[in-house]
């Protein structure tokens, strides 16, 4: 079966269209999102509600968190500065929608164990960036596919020593990894085979709607470059 899997949207209404009519074209049966649905970005209500009407099945990001319960203090000044902004713009039904949505969620599909977590299989705040099996601190954490946002840098490997397939498909709303395209993946069960994917979208627009909402420059700029 195959799978699209986002994540890290983070409002950003025309990356969301542009990585959603992308996967039209390869037609997986069923999209995952690893969290941060909302932050940042100007457009929550259109992208909640798109989420729900495309029936992407997400777990809940720390950005997602802190919008629902107002509570930023882990996160930078202008992260923190755009979940208020995002407080108080979201429809009542969408921050309920939001608020019902799972830490972690885990899943059986075309045979295979997948986990979905936002940050890392122990913290939705741990950051958990392209590394070495030598390295991987976290061994099997009950799955055969590992999915994670929160870097907002896509990449994917293959631990055989913990029978683990590891992805990452970096940010659809404000990638970091010095590409500005918007990031997604496709995953097929039928052999854990991974296609990492970038699509262009109207960063324009994006960019445009943070600064006349006033929001921090700065997260306008960085549409443009990717970091």
């Amino acid at each position: 079966m195959l799978l699209g899997v986002i994540s890290d949207i983070h409002s950003n209404l025309p990356a969301l269209e542009a990585v959603l009519a992308e996967l039209e074209r390869s037609g997986p049966e069923r999209i995952l999102c690893a969290g941060d649905i909302v932050g940042y970005n100007t457009f929550p209500d259109e992208v909640c509600g798109l989420m729900k009407e495309r029936r992407v099945e997400s777990v809940k990001g720390n950005h997602d968190r802190a919008v629902i319960s107002g509570d930023s203090s882990d996160l930078m000044d202008n992260a923190a500065e755009a979940v208020m902004w995002t407080r108080k713009h979201l429809a009542p039904g969408h921050l309920a929608w939001l608020g019902k949505l799972p830490a972690r969620k885990k899943l059986t599909i075309g045979g295979r164990r997948l986990l979905v977590v936002h940050g890392s299989p122990r913290d939705v705040g741990e950051y958990v960036l392209p590394m070495t099996e030598a390295l991987w601190p976290f061994g099997n954490p009950g799955a055969d596919v590992l999915i994670m946002g929160h870097t907002h840098v896509q990449w994917t490997d293959r631990f055989e020593r913990y029978g683990l397939t590891v992805l990452n498909p970096g940010s659809v709303g404000q990638p970091r990894d010095m590409d500005p395209q918007a990031a997604f993946a496709t995953l097929d069960t039928s052999d854990l085979a991974v296609t990492l994917h970038r699509v262009d979208y109207d960063i324009e627009k994006a960019a445009s709607s943070v600064v006349a909402a006033g929001l921090p420059a700065r997260l306008a700029e960085r549409l443009y470059i990717g970091r």
